[in-house]
């Protein structure tokens, strides 16, 4: 399961990173998900535990995601 995260809005099924179209599935169960998650332990161990910055925008945005 995927869940985008913050204290101001909560979970809230939907597209990521794609609005509409994903490819992964906000709260739902995926293959898509699965892999994504896979892909993402090799960049915690391999970066973020080193200190580096990830390439991308840490503001959480609403587009996307279905209320």
């Amino acid at each position: 399961i995927l869940i985008d995260f913050n204290y101001d809005v909560e979970p809230l099924p939907g597209k990521y990173p794609l609005p509409g179209l994903g490819p992964f599935s906000l709260l739902k169960e995926s293959a898509v998900n699965h892999w994504g998650k896979m892909g993402f332990r090799w960049v915690y161990w391999n970066i973020l535990l080193k200190g580096g910055e990830l390439p991308f925008e840490s503001q959480m945005t609403m587009a996307g995601k279905w209320s």
